[in-house]
């Protein structure tokens, strides 16, 4: 049998390209309902992703009124959220329809549980942040269809936020 200059015979060649790419085919399907069995495709992360996202709104509007010494709240429900400010006639009107203010939807799935020691009017803020610091008392528990529990969000009357992940995939 003829030998190439390395020695090796001319019949091993190694996997042929078309080989190659059906193990890489078969891979990837594996792999794809692996995916589909096991993961949730980034729910709760982005979940995650929200919460954070309503707890540094809720720290800025916090200073916000401190600054202005204005009167703002957050109204809140399963499909979003918006801050609000207290205007002089007694009415709560949004800050902004853009930028940071403006009305912010929670991904699909959202579950929001909100508790707090009163019951709000449907359209009414349900956490008031106030000009010195002081807010609502409240607990917020994030979920999903699959994980009930992804994080939590405390606010206490002295203004300080907590943030917790309780699960996380």
């Amino acid at each position: 049998m003829p030998r190439s200059v390395i020695g090796m015979r001319k019949n091993n060649r190694g996997f042929t390209l078309i080989e190659i790419l059906i193990v890489l085919v078969i891979i990837g399907i594996t792999f794809g309902f692996a995916l589909i069995s096991f993961g949730d495709f980034g729910e709760s992360r982005r979940i995650l992703f929200a919460a954070e996202q309503l707890l540094n709104t809720l720290r800025l509007a916090q200073q916000q009124a401190i600054l202005e010494t204005s009167t703002l709240g957050l109204r809140i429900n399963n499909d979003s959220y918006q801050i609000l400010q207290l205007q002089n006639n007694s009415q709560w009107k949004p800050i902004s329809n853009k930028g940071v203010y403006k009305i912010t939807y929670f991904p699909e799935n959202t579950h929001i549980t909100l508790k707090t020691h009163h019951r709000t009017p449907a359209g009414m803020p349900s956490i008031i942040l106030t000009s010195s610091g002081d807010m609502t008392p409240f607990t917020l528990h994030f979920g999903s269809d699959n994980e009930h529990n992804v994080a939590l969000i405390v606010g206490k009357s002295n203004g300080s936020l907590k943030f917790n992940v309780v699960h996380s995939k």
